[in-house]
């Protein structure tokens, strides 16, 4: 007699067998990396530093070049806008006298206005200190507000072409060339990453594809000539080339970009010759010949897609490198021009000015310090992905 399980019902419906959906590597790849937590807050990190960039670049009103007014010397060194009192040491000379007289002018006008003064001298040590006895000192401490001074200027000077102007109001202050420290900063940044990031594509490219010619062709004396420069400018560390050329060419953004250009695709080449070398053994490219793919085909649809990935995260890994490269220039004196728009002329300014303005060099090494990070974190996280066996 047959067994009744056989004809029982079934417990839930049976899965029906379908065709392999199959997926790219870039796919598989973004999969893996918004599989993990850790991955997705670098990512999130990373794009909220990029977006307060853009938002602070919106910010910008004056000048990153020029100073506030180059008709007078009152505009440089102006304090941060939030806390404008100062304290200065004066030689005895032309602008203590004019701004004593200033402040007797302001006084007057405003007694016989019968409101208070917009500018007064809050601490003057010739007269406060020591009483008579320091009148005569060589050395002068005032404390006063700069801000007001320019509003009393203006407000005695009735003449429209002697006017102090200040287009717009100077959050972080001025430097001593009378330059926006706000506007300096967030400009020189942004200068100097989109010169290191339209760098490292063209390092990518001319690495890339020197690295796919000399795989094609390393038995041919072309191929090794390649290699030997290669080996060639790796012999000796990359940021002596770029000074050099620097020192040649010039140490404007120009003549930077085109420095890393010539020198900086030889760590690009090395990863991408050793990947390229790897997958031209592979099947897939076996098949592209056998169909009748010429090189040039193999290299930029089949090989580039493949070794990308690594590129990438060098490249995430060397914009930090670049970046202290970038700012050396100016610490070795190699950038003297004060307008210059880069971020080593903007750290060596900032502490310059550390003890009369010490939110300059809070604000940049802040801003650096995070965005190095986070750059970190990422590059970090896109590495781990590409190699899970980085992660163990």
């Amino acid at each position: 007699m047959q067994d009744k399980s056989l004809y029982s019902f079934a417990k839930k419906r049976p899965e029906i067998q379908t065709y392999t959906i199959h997926k790219s590597s870039a796919r598989l790849f973004w999969e893996r990396f918004v599989s993990k937590k850790f991955n997705i807050v670098a990512l999130v990190l990373f794009c909220l530093i990029l977006i307060a960039m853009i938002i602070a670049l919106a910010f910008v009103k004056n000048s990153p070049s020029k100073s506030l007014d180059d008709n007078s010397i009152y505009v440089n060194n102006l304090p941060v806008y939030f806390d404008q009192i100062v304290k200065r040491d004066f030689e005895r000379g032309p602008e203590l006298d004019f701004i004593r007289n200033i402040a007797s002018k302001e006084a007057q006008r405003a007694f016989l206005s019968n409101e208070n003064p917009v500018f007064k001298i809050l601490y003057d040590s010739a007269y406060e200190s020591g009483g008579s006895l320091t009148v005569n000192t060589d050395i002068v401490t005032l404390v006063y507000n700069p801000y007001d001074l320019i509003k009393a200027i203006n407000l005695l000077n009735n003449t429209p072409n002697s006017q102090i102007i200040i287009p717009h109001i100077p959050y972080l202050g001025t430097n001593a060339n009378g330059i926006d420290i706000y506007s300096r900063l967030n400009v020189s940044i942004f200068v100097t990453l989109v010169i290191i990031l339209l760098s490292i594509i063209f390092n990518i490219f001319i690495g890339f594809s020197l690295a796919a010619f000399y795989v094609f062709n390393r038995n041919k004396w072309y191929g090794n000539l390649i290699d030997k420069v290669a080996t060639v400018l790796n012999a000796i560390p990359e940021i002596i080339w770029i000074f050099l050329l620097c020192i040649f060419f010039s140490t404007n953004w120009y003549g930077i970009l085109v420095a890393f250009i010539l020198i900086s695709w030889v760590s690009y080449y090395e990863i991408a010759k050793n990947e390229i070398y790897n997958l031209s053994q592979k099947e897939f490219i076996l098949a592209a010949k056998a169909i009748g793919m010429n090189k040039f085909q193999i290299t930029y649809r089949q090989l580039f897609s493949n070794v990308l990935p690594s590129l990438i995260i060098m490249m995430v890994d060397r914009l930090a490198i670049n970046i202290l490269i970038v700012a050396s220039l100016a610490f070795l004196d190699l950038i003297t021009e004060a307008s210059n728009l880069n971020i080593g002329s903007v750290l060596k300014e900032a502490l310059l000015l550390v003890s009369s303005n010490p939110s300059y060099l809070i604000v940049s090494a802040l801003y650096i310090t995070v965005f190095s990070v986070v750059l970190k974190l990422f590059n970090v996280a896109l590495a781990q992905t590409y190699n899970p066996k980085l992660a163990k």
